[in-house]
């Protein structure tokens, strides 16, 4: 089983739902997960880390959440190469506007930067589709646990 991350970026608290919604099935599946409300790159050693779940909604003009920006820009800084970690991303945001998920977009490309291996398809929750993140969301961390034990 997989050693899982989950890296939150919230304002409001339908990501950390998500993100604790997600924890809760990911242990369900036997995975050894941490959730971490206000990550920082030392939470998360480039040398033995596994995986990453980001789960983060967007803010603002299509910025990243507080709680999630400055482990963005530790690792802008850093760029410790991860090529043997992967990662899932959930984005929750509100097609009404132009920077729509923008938050998700921005962690995906560092990551990719990073050299992270994307495991599955991202999950984007658009609010003006849906009221409840938690019921979308289910489905797919359920699909991406199974693809983690597959690929692992």
């Amino acid at each position: 089983m997989a050693k899982i991350q989950i890296l939150v970026g919230t304002v409001y608290g339908n990501a950390l739902d998500v993100a604790e919604m997600c924890l809760q099935q990911l242990e369900q599946k036997g995975h050894e997960v941490e959730l971490l409300r206000q990550p920082d790159i030392e939470d998360i050693p480039a040398d033995t880390t596994d995986t990453l779940l980001v789960c983060t909604s967007t803010t603002g003009q299509g910025e990243i959440p507080d709680s999630l920006l400055k482990l963005y820009c530790q690792l802008q800084d850093r760029l410790p190469a991860m090529p043997h970690a992967r990662y899932g991303l959930i984005t929750l945001g509100d097609s009404s506007y132009d920077t729509f998920a923008e938050a998700g977009a921005l962690m995906e490309a560092l990551l990719e930067e990073l050299k992270l291996q994307r495991v599955g398809s991202p999950l984007v929750i658009d609010a003006c589709e849906t009221m409840a993140p938690c019921e979308e969301a289910e489905p797919w961390v359920i699909s991406w646990s199974d693809l983690l034990t597959e690929s692992a």
